[in-house]
């Protein structure tokens, strides 16, 4: 969601108008409109003053996420020497050219 979204929704939400918003935050309707219909994200602290002039705060908190890889096919891989390496290597590489093969004679049988 985009920062604009979220104040757009904000001030729906508690019932308020753009005028009303602009009001409060000592700004012109046309100028909330453009922040809440911004393409480019709105700074922090923009999104932190237009929150507050609602009775809102603004939590943000860094997760952990998850790795976007398999740390255990990590490992096996680590283990191997890299004379397997490259042997794994150039069997992905074979399979892909095959599929990428595979691909064409499909887009051009089509």
């Amino acid at each position: 969601m985009s920062t604009g979204l979220l104040i757009r929704r904000a001030r729906e939400a508690d019932g308020l108008t753009q005028a009303q918003l602009a009001r409060r935050l000592g700004i012109t309707q046309p100028s909330v409109a453009r922040i809440e219909g911004a393409s480019d994200e709105v700074s922090v602290a923009t999104l932190k003053r237009a929150l507050s002039a609602m009775g809102r705060g603004l939590e943000l908190r860094a997760v952990k996420q998850a790795p976007s890889y398999d740390e255990s096919l990590l490992r096996q891989n680590l283990e191997l020497t890299p004379t397997q390496r490259v042997r794994v290597f150039e069997n992905f590489y074979a399979d892909a050219r095959g599929l990428a093969a595979a691909g064409a004679r499909a887009r051009t049988a089509a």
